[in-house]
């Protein structure tokens, strides 16, 4: 029997393309004030693409990638992180004033170590890029929620995370394709 493994990169890359899209929107209609798509929505779609790349996370331990599970698992974790801050999709809600805004810092300031750890391993400079760029959309996330918390206008941080969340799905989409069709070019 062969022991052929496709590696889960391309399909993480969408998946995280996918989710990033969704926040995004999700960013910017909290900056129009015309919500696409509601808080429990967006936060429902990130369990299951939580749980969906925890299945890639899986597939590359059995592929032998050890900084795509690695990877994997943290992007997983942080998927669930929307919802345990807000108390949706069967989650209990962290409470307090600061809670959820230090979860999403803590978790942009991760991605900002994982994006060192890919310049480190010599992963594509693209890869680093949406790292970066989700780092601030996690950041941007709890600023805005932290705004929500003490009754301030939390618009700006809407938009930025919103940018930075349509950034992010948008060179995910494009590393995706270029790794798949291998016709594009791979910074």
């Amino acid at each position: 029997m062969s022991e052929n493994r496709v590696d889960p990169t391309v399909a993480g890359l969408f998946l995280v393309s996918f989710i990033t899209l969704v926040f995004g929107f999700l960013g910017l209609g909290a900056y129009t004030e015309n919500m696409w798509i509601d808080t429990p929505q967006a936060t429902g779609i990130a369990v299951f693409v939580g749980i969906l790349i925890a299945v890639l996370m899986v597939s590359a331990i059995r592929c032998g990638n050890a900084f795509a599970a690695a990877l994997y698992g943290f992007v997983a974790i942080t998927l669930f992180l929307p919802s345990v801050a807000t108390g949706t999709a069967g989650f209990i809600g962290m409470g307090g004033e600061f809670g959820a805004m230090f979860m999403f810092i803590i978790a942009a300031i991760l991605y900002i170590v994982f994006m060192l750890v890919a310049l480190f391993v010599g992963a594509p400079k693209l890869l680093v890029i949406i790292l970066f760029l989700v780092a601030l959309l996690y950041l941007f996330v709890g600023l805005f929620v932290n705004a929500l918390n003490n009754n301030a206008d939390p618009k700006t941080f809407g938009l930025l995370f919103g940018i930075f969340g349509v950034l992010a799905g948008l060179v995910s989409m494009y590393l995706a394709f270029a790794l798949s069709t291998q016709k594009a070019p791979v910074f």
